[in-house]
């Protein structure tokens, strides 16, 4: 158990980082969201401290928009879509950071929506807009849907943000690799995500796939889209939701989990940072501590494996700080679906540099699946050397 005197002690994070960048291992994933890395580099350079987080991402996000609004009053329609795209991207670091619901972080989150709806509005160069996607309870869960200009049915990858990332950061409408191999997305905010969570839809253990599963529902009704060709693709805790979302409906004909977090949850939840635990407590709205252990003992996929029957992918890097190789291995021996393994080496979490080819190598493989291209018995195991 993570007691209150291990979350405290801040101290610990506050010399790591006068003593190393902690931005780095982040800085190849947030340029491949969008992020301008001269904007990255100049926004970390200036955090000395955790508290500081929150104020220079800000600080960065409103210079952003200011140039937005300069941009568009001038009539440069493609300047302040851009604009306002990053303005949106670098409000949500600070959002992320903070784990209530306080008057600040509904501020900013009111200030990354604007954003991006003002995004939306100027860009010219594909569709994509916000949507409501109707839920339980009278709730909705907000998405991002990008279709794939003059294609009317084109297959389409349900995208499951991290634990602490959120659906405007992937895929990037300037950079989208799925787009660009006729696949359209839908980024979703799930419960315990994002701008879901200052809705207060909670997550719980089995309601991430009833959203998963209105997203489908809400995908067979969209013009341009494929309904028998959908698949889902998540990244960190997304790897354990979308599988979950693949176990419980079976028009996902694909799925992809990368960067696992498959099996047990005693790795990131008690022995790694303490602020995964907060964050997922502040998800969860469950701040009892043995309430909290009691849920994460559940998350796993292991009773789910031989419930997922379309093409599987696993990928992880050889050191993930989050997940040991041994989950991925023991999840995919277990899998009796066409399936493939791919293990990068020497990499962690977030695999550093090899990231830029990941997303190639990803949206390659969610389009021969949808295809039909991987058959029953299909079983690969792929070694990505280091480079």
């Amino acid at each position: 158990m993570i007691d209150h005197a291990r979350r405290g002690q801040k101290w610990i994070t506050e010399e790591l980082y006068k003593i190393m960048d902690v931005f780095g291992f982040r800085a190849v994933m947030f340029v491949e969201w969008g992020f301008r890395p001269a904007d990255v580099k100049r926004t970390t350079e200036r955090i000395k401290l955790p508290g500081a987080v929150v104020k220079e991402w800000v600080r960065t996000a409103k210079q952003e928009e200011e140039l937005a609004r300069e941009a568009e009053a001038a009539g440069h329609r493609q300047s302040a879509a851009e604009f306002y795209y990053r303005a949106a991207l670098y409000y949500g670091p600070p959002c992320g950071v903070l784990h209530s619901n306080t008057p600040k972080k509904l501020e900013l989150y009111a200030r990354l929506v604007h954003c991006y709806q003002k995004f939306t509005e100027l860009f010219d160069e594909a569709p994509v807009r916000r949507v409501e996607i109707p839920f339980e309870n009278g709730k909705t869960i907000p998405g991002i849907l990008q279709t794939v200009p003059g294609n009317d049915k084109a297959p389409c990858v349900l995208v499951v943000p991290g634990m602490d990332t959120i659906k405007e950061y992937m895929p990037s409408p300037y950079h989208n690799h799925f787009r660009r191999r006729g696949i359209a997305t839908l980024t979703i905010d799930g419960p315990g995500q994002g701008e879901s969570n200052i809705r207060e839809t909670w997550v719980t253990l089995d309601n991430f796939e009833r959203a998963g599963s209105a997203a489908i529902d809400f995908l067979e009704k969209t013009p341009g889209i494929d309904a028998k060709k959908i698949g889902t693709y998540g990244w960190s805790m997304g790897s354990y939701w979308a599988p979950r979302i693949a176990a419980f409906d079976p028009r996902v004909k694909a799925v992809v989990g990368a960067m696992g977090v498959y099996q047990q949850k005693d790795t990131i939840f008690k022995h790694s940072k303490p602020a995964y635990r907060s964050n997922y407590m502040y998800m969860s709205n469950v701040y009892d501590e043995d309430k909290f252990d009691a849920m994460i003992e559940q998350m796993s996929l292991a009773p789910l494996a031989d419930k997922i029957k379309c093409p599987t992918l696993l990928a992880m890097g050889e050191f993930d700080e989050l997940c040991p190789l041994e989950d991925g291995e023991e999840l995919y021996e277990s899998l009796r679906c066409p399936k493939e393994l791919w293990v990068f080496e020497n990499e962690t979490h977030t695999f550093g540099g090899r990231l830029p080819d990941f997303y190639l190598f990803v949206a390659d493989w969610l389009r021969d699946a949808l295809d039909g291209k991987l058959r029953a018995g299909h079983a690969r195991r792929i070694d990505y050397a280091a480079r």
